[in-house]
């Protein structure tokens, strides 16, 4: 396996870890990682890259060449986006990349548009998930939790956002607690009285959910053309911002089996993460699917599975990892401490 360099676009500042993976890969090759963001202040600090630039939003019509200028500059081999929101231009615009030596990990198109959109996912999958809606009036939301099994509540999340960016319990005496604020760990509640007030400003597309009492369960794989060829499952004890802080890697059987299924029928390629949330009874619900790297792919790396720098082979034409025994130490705890680090 040859040495090769990455770039990280949309690349936020809690990146270190994946980092790693590649940096101090099984095979000891030499992986350079290359950093972009339209914002300086999420870029990763000098000496965790070889290289970091600011670039322009992806709504910017000189993004994609001043991406290709920086690929060329640091002599790019793969290009790996981090962020939902940047799926569906790279997968449209893979093919530009390609042409000039530059592998792109994002799935197809067609795969993007249904697993990378919660509303298609859900038209798709209804069976598998919670039930949803999309409101235009407050009446609507009205209407919808009346339809909600009693005893369960009903949430809210923008269709375009990920991380648990714009997610909300609807719960008028917890919207009003103070105390649950910013609380780490702690999820964010909204009263009906605000989320009218949302539904009524029509900035953004809005799904109402049936909440789904439980546990976190993700599974990250790594597929190649439809076929899952490694996957590790996880529970997340403590989440924050959508991402397990205290989690312990687990197998459930009904959950690789959807992830299976669905892999196969969106003919996904690459790295992706299911969410799920399994029930008291222990009912297997799909929640959403990130057909990108996650933020938990570090701890399926220390359980034994380096996806990230798995794919980066897989790109490089490199299969001989497909098929091999790995061992994944279930059982394996984690939990992440934060401290600070210190740079000019």
């Amino acid at each position: 396996m040859r040495d090769f360099n990455v770039l990280l676009t949309c690349c936020a500042n809690h990146v270190k870890e994946r980092i790693d993976s590649l940096k101090q890969n099984e095979d000891g090759v030499n992986v350079n990682v290359y950093a972009v963001n339209c914002n300086p202040h999420n870029l990763p600090p000098v000496g965790m890259v070889e290289g970091c630039a600011v670039v322009p939003p992806i709504t910017d019509s000189k993004y994609l060449e001043l991406l290709r200028h920086y690929c060329e500059l640091w002599k790019i081999d793969i290009i790996i986006p981090t962020a939902t929101v940047e799926l569906e231009l790279m997968a449209k615009y893979k093919p530009f990349f390609e042409n000039q030596g530059i592998m792109v990990s994002v799935a197809s198109p067609e795969c993007i548009a249904v697993a990378n959109n919660k509303i298609e996912l859900q038209k798709h999958y209804s069976s598998l998930m919670p039930k949803q809606m999309i409101p235009t009036c407050y009446a609507d939301a009205v209407d919808f939790l009346r339809t909600i099994r009693i005893g369960n509540k009903m949430c809210c999340k923008l269709s375009d956002h990920a991380g648990g960016n714009g997610f909300a319990i609807v719960d008028d005496e917890k919207a009003r607690d103070i105390t649950l604020f910013n609380k780490l760990g702690e999820n964010r509640y909204i009263s009906m009285d605000d989320l009218c007030e949302v539904l009524c400003q029509r900035k953004t597309t809005v799904i109402l959910q049936e909440y789904v009492d439980g546990k976190d369960y993700s599974v990250s794989v790594l597929a190649v053309k439809g076929k899952v060829t490694h996957i590790v499952g996880y529970i997340g004890h403590q989440m924050s911002y959508g991402a397990i802080i205290d989690g312990e890697i687990a197998y459930n059987q009904q959950a690789y089996e959807i992830v299976e299924k669905l892999v196969k029928e969106l003919d996904l390629d690459g790295n992706a993460c299911f969410d799920f949330r399994i029930t008291p009874e222990g009912w297997v619900v799909l929640l959403e699917v990130n057909p990108r790297v996650n933020a938990s792919l570090p701890f399926v790396w220390k359980a034994g599975v380096n996806m990230l720098y798995l794919r980066c082979k897989n790109l490089l034409g490199d299969y001989s990892d497909i098929g091999q025994f790995q061992k994944i130490e279930f059982g394996l705890k984690m939990k992440k401490f934060y401290d600070s680090r210190y740079f000019l």
